[in-house]
């Protein structure tokens, strides 16, 4: 078989990587602050007030943290790296790096959309959609020229790839406009639960495809059962997302229940592969908030928890066992497996897991107590402070783990 040119530096993958935990490290700075916020206001600089920076924490924790990850793994699929296209890679690395740092710098200003997670809006809402197109470019150039080295069947899905990634930038555009919203829990102000299934069929279908392009499989026989019930659960989410409801509707109920079998069936259709060294941790963490997400997204959607909890720290303990947790769980392991190499010492992994856990617990508590307590917004009774306080703890150890991560890609 004829070799394609050789690697070349810099690296996009590496600058990915590098850029992906910067990221981390100040989204990790921003929540700490948020935290010190809520104990003492009297910390806030000028007008860059605490509704300023949530969506700075969210956004960055989303679009840089999770996203340059995946970037990083479409330049390994695409193989950037070893196309006259290398030097292209950092350059759309540090385009959607200086997108989001202008995202920032407009929500600092007050500008967004209102919308969580998709707060773009005017000049960083089309600097980030330029960034997209960047990137874009980059991986379609780098498809013509290395695809003739591929097989057929990578070479059409590498091809269908391009044209499900060609649709993001509008469906960003379209998705971060305030006149557009999904239907929602009309009792809570919430997502509906088919919403919730669709968004997390999402990670599902990601967490199918990594061991299929990223690792070994040691069993070759064909398992059409997880695809046929992917495919269900996609029906099942379209026919209740048109229906909309509440969580007192029994179909609404009925949507998040497709979500069970993924806590057995994932990590079992994982065990046919074959992983490298120093991603047992990382694998191990993600299976295991994934479990927890799952059982306790059913759990709170309930009629009498969802409308006790619902505006509380109990849903932001469930953002962080989603976003610290899951997510982060999965894009080091993705990391692990795009670089070939451990992330961060064993140390670190149980620091950041144990300070997430002992936060969701806390956070979770607290939430539970401001549903039957609403007193505690005109007053600071010691249990909020205490769990403010050892929030603030968990989120100063999550830092020193993220910051160990940072230091460990900037030596390499």
């Amino acid at each position: 078989m004829r070799e394609g040119p050789t690697p070349t530096d810099p690296s996009g993958l590496s600058t990915a990587v590098r850029h992906a935990l910067g990221w981390l490290l100040f989204g990790n700075a921003v929540g700490i602050y948020l935290s010190v916020l809520l104990l003492d206001p009297g910390w806030q600089l000028g007008a860059w007030t605490y509704g300023r920076w949530v969506p700075v924490h969210l956004n960055v924790q989303l679009f840089g943290w999770t996203s340059l990850p995946l970037v990083a793994w479409l330049f390994s699929i695409y193989q950037v790296d070893r196309s006259r296209l290398a030097a292209w890679g950092p350059a759309a690395v540090w385009a959607w790096s200086a997108a989001l740092a202008i995202g920032v710098l407009d929500w600092l200003g007050g500008q967004t959309s209102g919308k969580i997670f998709l707060d773009w809006k005017s000049g960083a809402l089309w600097a980030f959609t330029a960034a997209q197109v960047i990137l874009w470019a980059v991986l379609a150039a780098a498809w013509r020229e290395r695809s003739a080295y591929w097989p057929q069947l990578r070479r059409a899905a590498t091809l269908a790839g391009l044209g499900g990634l060609a649709l993001v930038p509008f469906s960003l555009v379209f998705a971060a406009s305030p006149k557009v919203y999904p239907p929602i829990d009309q009792t809570t102000g919430g997502p509906t639960g088919s919403s919730l299934q669709g968004s997390a069929l999402i990670v599902v279908g990601l967490m199918l495809l990594l061991p299929r392009v990223a690792a070994l499989c040691k069993d070759s026989r064909r398992r059409p059962g997880i695809w046929i019930f992917f495919a269900l659960s996609w029906i099942v989410f379209g026919v209740t997302e048109a229906m909309g409801g509440t969580h007192h509707d029994p179909h609404q109920i009925f949507s998040m229940l497709f979500l069970l079998p993924w806590v057995w069936w994932l990590p079992r259709d994982w065990r046919r592969f074959e992983w490298p060294e120093g991603s047992v941790a990382w694998r191990g963490a993600m299976f295991g908030w994934w479990g927890m997400l799952v059982v306790t997204s059913l759990a709170m959607y309930r009629v009498g928890v969802l409308d006790r909890i619902k505006f509380t720290q109990a849903l932001v303990a469930h953002s962080h066992m989603a976003m610290a947790g899951f997510t982060t769980s999965f894009c080091a392991l993705l990391i692990v497996l795009v670089t070939r190499r451990r992330m961060g010492p064993p140390s670190s992994v149980a620091l950041w897991h144990g300070a997430a856990f002992a936060m969701v617990l806390v956070l979770a508590a607290m939430g539970w107590m401001e549903g039957a307590h609403p007193s505690w917004m005109l007053a600071s009774p010691a249990w909020r402070e205490l769990g403010l306080l050892v929030r603030t703890a968990c989120g100063a150890l999550m830092i020193g783990a993220s910051l160990l991560w940072y230091l460990e890609r900037r030596k390499s």
